[in-house]
């Protein structure tokens, strides 16, 4: 299952890859018909999709000032192709100062990725030296990506329909700090659970020293942490192994999917 499909690189190089195609031109077309400055929304979208995120990485990579960058990333907000989003236990998520700036589409995430970097190479039709770059970091770089917006807005929603947990969250989202510690999903209630999650997409099937990652990094979380009933939740693409199996068969508040 893990395996790249060849089918989905030839509908990439026939269907994205193609200077002619609908899905090529897309992007700029949407951008052309909102927006006069399409080359600067162009370079903020393109240093988001590498990886800049944050207010300060945006404003140091494309070096102009920070103060000059609000306007454009809510005309991008506004146009529904960025979010602004902050750690899930922030009281105050307006005011925070931990927010990252995000694509939502996940089309408009590949393109910039993978496509607006190598306009040059498509359009001087060296197309399968591009198809290799897209090979090269597909998985890593976006569809482990996609997986984990699916794990958190379709597959954990499923377990708490189904009460896998005995009580009914109120938010759910990411949480991260300073320190470069990141947990793909946290979800709280109104009262004192909270339940964290990781989710992979792995060749191997997951083992428990996910699961003792996550609890080192949950003890960073300190959203009730005096009293509070915690949950652990694991998503992977390639299933479990023996131990993490009878790890979640001893311990009730894991839950693997």
């Amino acid at each position: 299952m893990f395996e790249s499909n060849d089918d989905i690189y030839t509908t990439i190089k026939n269907s994205i890859l193609n200077s002619q195609s609908y899905l090529y031109e897309e992007p700029e077309f949407l951008l052309k018909n909102e927006v006069q400055e399409v080359g600067s929304y162009y370079s903020i979208i393109k240093t988001i999709a590498s990886g800049c995120e944050q207010l300060s990485d945006i404003s140091n990579a494309l070096e102009i000032k920070a103060t000059n960058l609000p306007k454009y990333l809510k005309v991008l907000i506004d146009l529904d192709i960025i979010e602004r989003v902050v750690p899930i236990t922030e009281d105050k998520p307006e005011k925070s100062k931990m927010g990252l700036y995000k694509i939502k589409d996940n089309y408009i995430r590949f393109w910039f990725k993978f496509v607006y970097p190598y306009k040059s190479y498509i359009e001087s039709e060296h197309i399968d030296f591009v198809l290799d770059k897209i090979r090269e970091g597909f998985i890593k770089n976006h569809v482990a990506y996609v997986y984990e917006d699916i794990c958190k807005n379709q597959y954990l929603p499923e377990l708490i329909i189904k009460n896998a947990f005995g009580f009914t969250p109120t938010k759910i989202g990411k949480w991260w700090d300073r320190k470069d510690t990141e947990i793909d999903i946290v979800a709280t209630d109104n009262s004192n659970n909270i339940i964290f999650g990781e989710c992979k997409y792995t060749k191997k099937p997951l083992d428990v020293n996910v699961y003792y990652d996550l609890l080192e990094k949950a003890k960073r979380v300190s959203w009730n942490k005096q009293n509070r009933n915690e949950y652990f939740v694991f998503f992977c693409i390639n299933g479990y192994t023996e131990k993490m199996q009878n790890l979640a068969n001893e311990n009730s508040n894991i839950v693997l999917y």
